[in-house]
């Protein structure tokens, strides 16, 4: 028995345990190899296998614990979020004492994709595993895949072959790779230059895995044909057809033959059908732990986080309240995005400084994390159609109110004291935030909070939650007008969400009722954010800053963020998180909502330490590439990567880096309570 990371001793065992001698009692799942802390709120447990893994997410699942915000299954590990930094300990206890989920949930939806098998790189996969083009095709049909994991882009799945349904097998002899004979009969390596657009559809495969591109997007993977499934749909509930935990079966069809539409069949464990898809009721259960796995995991992901069922719910339709005559660089609407759906390749998104977000709600009484704008940089100038009431949070610079009224008088408040505080307008005013002197992003709130869109080619007002997409968003890009998940955020990788606002785009808000008063200020704490970045540093900082190039220049002083080590800075070795912390590190001009890249002498990593199987990445993680330079992830991550994790920035951290222009210098230093 030894010491976890979190504080709790763990047992070297991932199997299958009786856990009790009772008669009828429930059988337990072996614990985790390991468990260890990654950030604030979060834990990543070690299996030895895909199979204990999706068991134990299958009986978390089940049980629902109400504290379990996202749960999100990988090739070897499990991530498991909670609400609070308590939750991570009652977590992991959690794990070492995980009753098996019944028999009962145990059936879960296959699927059947039609295939055309005529990939670019099909005769090359079958030289590297020694076979015959036909003889590949027919390995992959009559293989039993299992959706492992999701990620890399929403709706993209992981699957591994279970079981062959033919008997012709891979050749025994080394592959043209050099491959010892008996390796694992899918792995093949992704490809030394990746593909700048791989189509949606496109069938791969890579170490191992058979994955499916659900939309079009640079990729390195083997392709060996392609499917007309749809595998995310933002309308559909759930959005992603083949959920962690399912089973897929491929079937050969020529390229001049399309199979004809099914309509949906309304059972349990079946899905909409496409063009090329059918979805069966599982008829039989296996006596394996991946088998009792399978439905649980497939179980529908919003069983998880009931504490956001109110989030969830569509605003009141909205009225026209400001009107976007100039948008700066980029423009969103965010809240407090859509954590919970990890699993399916989402990410949460949302603000990407969230005490900025509450406080701008807070100066006009709005709820928590209503949705509010994300400016960049800026210049931005909004017109009021309406009598309005809002607010400024995050980056200080000028802010500047016209007034329709020509007796009316103008606003003129300088960077900082605009900030945290309600601002009346009247229709036809026009409020201009200029380009920051201190910080990158600004968060504009609006009484009632922003519930729609209309966009400047539409020819009425379409409010959020609605049936209608923008008719200028690309398809591709899957952008719609509508919430998606319970958030009208936009997420920057995927494109989910409405899409980035722009010059003529309408803003609708919802209903005043029932909102708190207008505060006279706002109190600023801790638990706020940066409370020393923002408004307080501004004011003393914007001189200094414009006498050395105003907007865009980095701030003088170091700007420190906390961290919590773990989860992979053992795997690391010591020598790596010390240098982290010793370091000062320069925020790059390629940082964006996705990571902040950091520019500075390379951390040493060892060979060989530089990679690891997939697995589920947390906003804030410190990712270390074998490049040595380290990458903060922000809100619009990937949900799964393959380079370790040194570190996982705090809340707080986050909130800084939102605002640290390129050029800002960085300091790493251990956040209370961290383990080193």
């Amino acid at each position: 028995m030894t010491r976890d990371s979190v504080g709790r001793d763990s047992v070297g065992s991932g199997s299958v345990g009786s856990g009790s001698d009772g008669a009828g009692a429930p059988e337990l799942l072996g614990p985790p190899s390991a468990v260890h802390q990654a950030g604030e709120v979060s834990i990543l447990a070690e299996y030895p296998d895909t199979g204990a893994v999706l068991a134990a997410a299958a009986a978390l699942r089940a049980l629902a614990p109400s504290h379990l915000v996202d749960l999100v299954p990988a090739e070897r590990t499990l991530l498991l979020v909670g609400a609070a930094p308590r939750d991570r300990h009652e977590l992991a206890d959690l794990l070492s004492t995980l009753p098996a989920a019944a028999e009962e949930q145990a059936d879960a939806a296959e699927h059947t994709l039609a295939v055309v098998y005529d990939g670019a790189d099909l005769a090359e996969v079958a030289d590297l595993l020694s076979m015959s083009t036909d003889a590949l095709i027919a390995a992959h049909t009559g293989a039993l895949w299992t959706v492992a994991f999701g990620g890399f882009a929403p709706g993209f799945p992981y699957l591994v072959a279970e079981e062959p349904r033919t008997a012709e097998p891979v050749a025994e002899e080394s592959g043209a790779d050099g491959r010892p004979a008996g390796g694992p009969p899918w792995d093949v390596p992704r490809r030394g230059e990746p593909r700048t657009s791989v189509p949606a559809g496109a069938v791969g495969l890579a170490a191992r895995y058979c994955g499916i591109y659900p939309r079009p997007s640079p990729g390195g993977w083997q392709l060996i044909g392609r499917t007309d499934a749809e595998l995310f749909d933002p309308e559909r509930t759930p959005p992603a057809l083949l959920l962690p935990g399912s089973r897929v079966r491929f079937v050969a069809r020529r390229p001049s033959v399309r199979a004809a539409a099914t309509a949906p069949t309304p059972t349990t464990s079946s899905t909409t059908s496409t063009s090329s898809t059918s979805s069966t009721s599982s008829t039989t259960t296996r006596a394996s732990v991946l088998a009792r796995a399978r439905s649980g995991v497939a179980a529908a992901p919003r069983r998880l986080g009931r504490r956001r069922d109110a989030a969830a719910t569509l605003p009141p339709p909205g009225d026209p309240a400001l009107e976007v005559l100039s948008p700066g660089p980029q423009l969103l609407l965010q809240d407090a995005g859509r954590p919970g759906h990890g699993a399916i390749g989402v990410s949460p998104s949302g603000a990407f400084d969230r005490g900025a977000l509450a406080r701008a709600d807070a100066a006009v009484g709005n709820r928590t994390h209503a949705t509010a704008l994300e400016a960049l940089l800026g210049p931005v100038r909004l017109r009021a159609l309406a009598p309005t009431v809002l607010a400024v949070a995050g980056g200080a610079g000028e802010i500047t109110v016209r007034r329709a009224d020509p007796e009316g008088t103008a606003l003129e408040l300088d960077a900082g004291q605009g900030l945290d505080r309600a601002i009346a307008l009247d229709p036809g005013d026009v409020l201009t935030l200029g380009v920051p002197l201190q910080g990158l992003r600004r968060l504009v709130a609006v009484r009632g909070g922003i519930c729609g869109v209309k966009r400047a080619s539409d020819a009425a007002v379409h409010p959020a939650g609605t049936d209608h997409a923008a008719g200028t968003a690309d398809h591709e890009q899957q952008t719609s007008d509508s919430l998606f998940l319970g958030s009208l955020s936009h997420d920057t990788l995927s494109g989910l969400g409405p899409a980035p606002l722009r010059t003529g785009d309408v803003l609708t808000v919802g209903r005043e009722q029932g909102l708190d008063a207008v505060p006279d200020a706002v109190p600023r704490t801790d638990e706020d954010g940066p409370v020393d970045d923002a408004a307080d540093a501004a004011a003393d900082d914007a001189t200094t800053r414009a006498d050395d190039g105003g907007a865009g220049s980095p701030s003088r002083h170091l700007l420190e963020i906390p961290m919590h080590t773990g989860p992979r800075d053992d795997l690391l070795g010591r020598g790596v998180l010390d240098a982290l912390l010793r370091a000062e590190w320069t925020v790059r001009s390629d940082s964006d909502r996705v990571g902040v890249r950091m520019d500075g002498s390379p951390l040493p990593v060892r060979d060989g330490s530089g990679s690891l199987p997939s697995e589920a990445m947390v906003p804030g993680a410190i990712q270390v590439p074998p490049s040595g330079l380290p990458v903060v992830f922000g809100p619009d991550h990937p949900t799964t990567g393959g380079y370790p994790v040194v570190a996982v920035v705090t809340r707080t951290g986050l909130d800084r880096l939102a605002q640290a222009a390129p050029g800002t210098a960085v300091r790493f230093t251990p956040a209370a309570g961290s383990a080193r």
